[in-house]
């Protein structure tokens, strides 16, 4: 999910363990010259939801960790090559807690679905999505940015 702590734990991951650090949402602003804000304003859900997909496939990953955007979980095809070439970890975390972590600027970081489905139902919606595709999830409640990423080291 938007604010489960993605980027923040794969930074230090990527540092712990001297692999590359890839954010899909930077690589696309770098490649298509605006942000998710921007295209989802612009062209709609459905185009940012093609950008992830496009971007991911053509990634080499070896030796790096990635840190998607939470809808790539749409795109089955991102979703397989992922699992096929990574470890996936779900961030598992409570919606309050991503409510919370998120606050006023959920509406303003271009995230898919949102505005037709709330939070709570991107969440509903997503969260079994995560959990299906994950080869380990990671109940993140409470727990500092670094402890969660040597339990990522840990596991892998």
């Amino acid at each position: 999910m938007p604010g489960a702590g993605k980027s923040t734990v794969g930074k230090l991951l990527a540092k712990k363990i001297g692999y590359d650090f890839l954010d899909l949402d930077i690589l696309i602003k770098e490649k298509e010259g605006r942000g998710h804000a921007e295209i989802v304003k612009e062209k709609g859900d459905a185009e940012l939801m093609r950008l992830e997909e496009l971007h991911t496939l053509g990634l080499d990953l070896n030796k790096t960790v990635f840190s998607p955007g939470g809808s790539i979980v749409y795109s089955v095809a991102a979703m397989e090559k992922l699992r096929a070439e990574t470890k996936i970890i779900y961030l598992e975390l409570p919606l309050s807690e991503i409510k919370r972590r998120l606050g006023k600027s959920a509406n303003d970081r271009g995230i898919v679905g949102l505005a037709e489905k709330g939070l709570d139902g991107l969440y509903g919606e997503r969260a079994p999505l995560y959990e299906k595709f994950a080869h380990h999830t990671i109940n993140c409640r409470q727990i500092p940015s670094v402890e969660v990423a040597e339990k990522i080291n840990a596991f892998l």
